[in-house]
């Protein structure tokens, strides 16, 4: 067989050396190939985006003081570069240019050294001074928004929202200045997971390699392009959220049954006391349907599907108000109102229920258009109260107490604001919303979200005011407890039941045996605690131990309470 036929015939002959040996090099090129198009700007800009917003939230202790920290040691960098641009004057043609760098770089500089020498104290200064700056100029865009034509509603939004957090900034600095690093620590999570996510699609169908080099901005618009449903896709939705042809007629008196029912359960289960029966009114609560689909019109431009859905919120929201009352007026209530558990969690909405709104539509927009999790819905609507807010408000109307009426319609306005801005977000995000679209028509699609943004806003200073109390109280109510443990001592008999702290005024409740230590000294105590002179009510129910031993012979820690026999 001549030479070169045999070295054919051999090399095509299979052998276990021969065959690995030529694999290994192919599976490490496909290693390091796989390894290039993972390392690549998206993924390296969201894994450091993705750390930072996770250890700013894991570390809330120092998560402050280290930003104020961090931004203290740019602005020094920033002013000393703008300093030494000053001198040397590098691409400069005029005097006034190295002027202007001057101040900037001397202010930078002393703001950012007080921000390293003394990080709180200077936070709150400068939030303060932004906030007396933003009320001003929220004041100034609401007039011209209300006296104007041109851009009414992004000028009203603007107003609204300076006015919003200009006014939290002068009177609780420390929670606003909290609420910022923990939304742009959400946000950097957020924004991190998208370019990651990205990054890591490098190489797939309709994934350009060359826009993981483009901004975090780019980025993200290339995802809502990639990740668009289509046009068939989105009606099917559409069809889901709308009450539409055919059997429009039938949907809508479906809705309204249901709703009816909803109203009507919840009723009787806030004057029965009963969460059971309110949970079994939120599964059936139809209101997140024309909630989602105003969302999802918003962000598509429907504008006759918005306003429809909108009624339609609207025409709910007051049928639930009345049928409330009417049931309320008509059966007694089981329970008092001041007592009723049903009524007191939803007549004092939080930041946290704007939280839970949130994360709440969201999750509903996501269930949405993702088929394979929609039957999550149910549990979207008992994480987020609807129907039951309006029910508390028609019986708070009833029994004539207007004060708690106003606060369970805030919450429900609260839920309703922040399911439609979140669930706009994820629709958009989703590809619900088409992307095309949304470039071409983005300013009149942020000026019909403009004022559901404006009146998040409005909803937002009672809210915090709100969990600022609530937080406050709760710091009063465990100092005051530590306080109270200590004034009787841990060798004492006597029971410290509740401790109670009320305006200017701390009840205590105390039971056991022996005598309880001088009052005045847990008065002092609480004060100086507190910081602040308090009144301190204490109830002493004395307690007696008996015990009878096997021979029938009795003794008590009193004898006066045994009868002699």
């Amino acid at each position: 067989m001549p030479p070169a036929v045999y070295r054919d015939i051999t090399m095509s002959r299979p052998t276990p050396d021969s065959g690995r040996d030529r694999r290994e090099p192919r599976d490490r090129r496909s290693t390091v190939a796989a390894l290039r198009d993972v390392s690549n700007p998206a993924t390296i800009k969201g894994t450091i985006a993705l750390a930072t917003g996770v250890a700013v939230i894991v570390l809330p202790d120092i998560s402050p003081t280290l930003v104020a920290i961090t931004l203290g040691a740019a602005l020094v960098a920033a002013g000393v570069y703008d300093i030494g641009f000053s001198m040397t004057g590098r691409g400069s043609r005029s005097g006034a240019s190295r002027w202007l760098a001057l101040l900037r770089g001397l202010a930078s500089s002393a703001v950012g050294l007080l921000l390293l020498l003394a990080p709180q104290s200077t936070v709150t200064v400068i939030i303060v001074v932004l906030g007396y700056y933003l009320f001003v100029r929220g004041a100034i865009s609401i007039a011209a928004g209300l006296l104007g034509r041109d851009h009414r509603s992004a000028r009203l939004t603007i107003g609204f929202g300076s006015l919003a957090f200009g006014l939290l900034a002068i009177v609780t600095p420390a929670s606003l200045t909290d609420g910022i690093i923990l939304s742009g620590a959400v946000v950097a999570i957020l924004v991190g997971a998208v370019l990651l996510a990205y990054g890591m699609r490098v190489g797939a169908p309709g994934v350009d390699r060359a826009i993981v080099d483009a901004s975090a901005t780019e980025i993200l618009w290339d995802w809502v392009r990639t990740a668009d449903v289509g046009g068939q896709r989105r009606e099917e939705l559409a069809g889901t959220l709308y009450f539409e042809q055919p059997s429009r007629l039938a949907k809508l008196t479906a809705w309204w049954v249901m709703l009816a029912l909803s109203a009507s359960i919840a009723t009787f289960a806030i004057l029965q006391d009963s969460t059971a029966v309110v949970i079994g009114a939120m599964l059936i609560a139809p209101l997140m349907t024309p909630i989602l689909g105003l969302a999802g019109a918003l962000v598509n431009g429907w504008g006759r599907r918005a306003a429809e859905s909108s009624t339609l919120v609207l025409l709910g929201v007051a049928a639930a108000i009345a049928l409330a009352f009417l049931i309320s007026a008509w059966v007694p209530d089981l329970v008092p109102f001041d007592a009723n558990s049903q009524i007191s969690s939803r007549v004092s909405p939080t930041f946290l229920d704007m939280l839970i709104a949130l994360l709440a539509g969201a999750a509903g927009a996501f269930a949405t258009v993702n088929s394979r999790v929609a039957g999550s819905i149910a549990g979207v609507a008992i994480a987020v109260a609807l129907v039951p807010p309006l029910g508390v408000v028609g019986v708070a109307l009833e029994n004539q107490r207007y004060d708690d009426a106003l606060g369970a319609l805030i919450l429900f306005l609260t839920n309703f604001v922040s399911i439609v801005l979140a669930a706009a977000g994820v629709f958009v995000v989703a590809g619900f919303a088409e992307s095309a679209n949304l470039r071409a028509r983005s300013g009149s699609i942020l000026a019909t979200l403009s004022p559901f943004a404006a009146l998040a806003f409005v909803v937002l200073v009672p809210l915090v005011f709100t969990a600022e109390g609530i937080v406050a109280s709760a710091t009063q109510q465990k100092d005051s407890q530590a306080v109270v443990d200590d004034w009787i001592g841990e060798d004492s008999r006597l029971r410290v039941d509740r401790v109670e702290v009320e305006g200017g005024e701390v009840a205590v409740q105390v039971t056991g045996s022996g005598k309880i230590p001088p009052p005045g000294d847990l008065q002092q105590g609480l004060s100086d605690e507190l910081g602040t002179p308090v009144t301190v009510v204490i109830e002493f129910t004395p307690s007696v131990e008996i015990t009878v031993d096997a021979g029938g012979r009795s003794r008590s820690s009193d004898p006066d309470v045994i009868q002699a026999g």
